[in-house]
């Protein structure tokens, strides 16, 4: 007996969570293409979903403790939602992963893959800025591998934990440029390291193609804000975006989703 098919699913009423190292992102399906919310606890969470009163599917990925996501599986349980967790496989949309065995690989990584596929039909690099930073190449469909580097925060606490007399503020810079104090000093050296990624980024895929995409994301990717001028960089929200793609594939061969 098919009950929960007896009314219409719609985009608005599929909430995409992203559980990430430092907090919770969201959002719906029919908002994916905007900044997702951000919380850092599941009681918040949850006031949202019952707020709006329509959640009929949660999709999830996940980069913490398993905890989170059973306790998310339970609450959903309680509310006659259906709970969907995704997680990294060898192939999908396209692309085929070149790790033996890709369970090795943070779902995170993964749906930026995803997300990324969807905005390029070339080669590209995915750049997802956060607590660390992620780099993945792709082409012709074929994940070649990756770069896994401390993000701005983690490299800066660091550096500062490490030495004395080293001092550091909280302020994360826009435009890349040189300390004229020490608390500048830091952010200006760590900046210029997280550029060089993004350097040795553009010349490794540069040496296997030189038609090629940029595709940027992250909490923390104003740190390459004096880049997303240029002409193959294209900002995304790597994680949620990624999500909308198996929950528009797998609800549309339900037959049970429409846009609206």
């Amino acid at each position: 007996m098919v009950v929960r098919l007896a009314f219409v699913v719609t985009e608005k009423s599929v909430l995409l969570i992203d559980i990430g190292n430092t907090r919770i992102k969201y959002s719906l399906l029919s908002e994916v293409e905007n900044d997702p919310h951000t919380c850092e606890t599941l009681d918040s969470l949850f006031s949202f979903i019952d707020s709006l009163k329509i959640i009929s599917h949660v999709y999830v990925a996940s980069v913490r403790k398993e905890e989170w996501v059973d306790e998310i599986s339970t609450r959903c349980k309680l509310r006659n939602i259906t709970f969907v967790e995704k997680h990294t496989e060898k192939e999908a949309f396209g692309i085929k992963n070149s790790y033996a065995n890709e369970q090795k690989m943070g779902v995170d990584r993964w749906l930026a893959m995803v997300c990324a596929a969807e905005k390029t039909k070339k080669a590209f690099f995915v750049m997802d800025v956060g607590t660390a930073i992620t780099v993945d190449f792709v082409v012709n469909g074929q994940h070649l591998g990756g770069w896994i580097v401390p993000g701005f925060k983690v490299m800066r606490d660091a550096l500062v934990s490490s030495t004395k007399k080293v001092y550091a503020n909280d302020e994360i810079p826009s435009t890349f440029g040189v300390g004229t104090d020490t608390e500048d000093c830091v952010a200006s050296g760590c900046h210029a390291a997280l550029y060089g990624v993004y350097l040795s980024a553009v010349d490794y895929i540069s040496s296997k193609q030189t038609d090629f995409d940029v595709i940027l994301g992250g909490g923390d990717k104003k740190v390459f804000a004096f880049l997303e001028s240029a002409a193959n960089i294209r900002p995304a929200h790597l994680v949620v975006q990624g999500l909308a793609r198996y929950a528009r594939k797998e609800l549309s061969l339900l037959s049970c989703v429409t846009p609206n």
